[in-house]
């Protein structure tokens, strides 16, 4: 089983922004580097925009 068959959401590119950009602003929190979760959340848009031109597909659900 591919990991995408067993975790469908991972191809919802709403919940991987979501679940990136929680993930990132906690891990610098518990570090004291305070970032806007909206800078955070750009660069994790913007990330992913890179991937999709690079042939990585996502859901259009």
């Amino acid at each position: 089983m591919k990991l995408f068959e067993k975790y469908a959401k991972l191809r919802q590119k709403a919940y991987v922004t979501s679940m990136v950009t929680k993930s990132v602003t906690g891990s610098m929190a518990l570090e004291n580097q305070e970032v806007p979760e909206q800078q955070v959340k750009a660069i994790v848009i913007a990330l992913l925009r890179e991937a999709e031109l690079k042939g990585r597909e996502f859901s259009k659900d």
